[in-house]
């Protein structure tokens, strides 16, 4: 499936050759682990997303890559922040065998490029920032907690030393089968940089009342658009790591504690269960995902999140 894709990839062609005007979106995405009752590893994550044309003229564009043929290309500019921590927030010392404490900071720019006829869809982005302090997740958890009257996390004082990261990342999917209340694609993804390298292959699974996978991004303007969507979703993948920079720490940086590379899992699955609510151009959507363990001394892990995205 995937040796064919491979044609339609390295292109310059543009959407204005489909005389196509994409809709644009506003994404926030909130995710934390207290929805699964738990304080640990990946224990929140938020990000702010804008998809628009304009974002085109970036010069950080030129290095996203479009899809052959008739395709509608979506530009995209996010900022992100993820948190982790070890198995217990309590220990005022390291604990060894678990993983450092650690927060990151990205501003990416991406590019999903989308051919309709082909049922395919490539997404490119560059993400540039920050492992470290200076992403501010040790006085964010901290003021979340006293907010709420909850324990103080204590040694946040040994985490992952300051260092900028670069990653580029790459996911191509492709429709498999589909009809009015059922589709399923399949993906192939890789990331390649000084905070994740990794490469996977996924499914994705959708059931319920929708507009095609491959019309968009998942919200029209459209008039004959469905007004209404409520439909399931469920995804799995699974991926080969090989380097993690949030658990061994940034590639030049002198930390006080990291996970060896001897302890790192090199083999982790990853699936998530979510329902989407959308009424024309909003949509609501919850999510619980689980994670095998990223490290032999670790457990595995699960989280949820909120995603609302807003088309115009």
């Amino acid at each position: 499936m995937f040796i064919k894709i491979s044609s339609f990839v390295f292109s310059q062609n543009d959407s204005s050759s489909f005389n196509v005007i994409p809709e644009n979106y506003f994404h926030f995405n909130y995710e934390n682990d207290f929805f699964s009752a738990t304080d640990r590893y990946y224990t929140q994550g938020v990000s702010a997303q804008l998809i628009h044309p304009v974002i085109r003229h970036s010069p950080i564009s030129k290095v996203l890559i479009k899809l052959k043929g008739p395709v509608t290309n979506y530009y995209g500019l996010q900022i992100k922040q993820d948190c982790f921590t070890p198995k217990s927030i309590r220990i005022d010392t390291i604990m060894f065998g678990e993983r450092p404490y650690a927060g990151t900071f990205l501003v990416s720019h991406s590019l999903s490029s989308l051919n309709k006829q082909q049922n395919l869809l490539l997404h490119t982005q560059l993400d540039l920032g920050i492992i470290g302090n200076y992403a501010m997740c040790e006085e964010e958890q901290k003021a979340i907690h006293k907010a709420l009257d909850n324990i103080e996390p204590l040694s946040w004082e040994y985490q992952l030393a300051n260092e900028f990261v670069i990653n580029y990342r790459g996911k191509v999917e492709k429709g498999i089968f589909s009809n009015r209340h059922f589709d399923l694609t399949g993906n192939a993804n890789v990331k390649v940089g000084t905070l994740y390298t990794d490469v996977g292959t996924g499914i994705n699974l959708r059931f319920g009342f929708f507009d095609p996978y491959f019309n968009n991004l998942g919200l029209s303007k459209d008039p004959i658009s469905r007004k209404f969507k409520v439909f399931g979703v469920i995804k799995a993948n699974a991926k080969l790591v090989g380097y993690n920079a949030a658990i061994q720490g940034g590639v030049f940086s002198k930390d006080i504690y990291v996970i060896d590379a001897n302890n790192l899992s090199r083999f982790v699955f990853e699936g998530t269960a979510a329902i989407t609510i959308a009424y024309k151009t909003f949509s609501l959507t919850y999510s619980q995902t689980y994670i095998t363990r990223e490290y032999h001394t670790g457990v595995d892990h699960s989280w949820g999140g909120i995603f609302i995205t807003k088309a115009f």
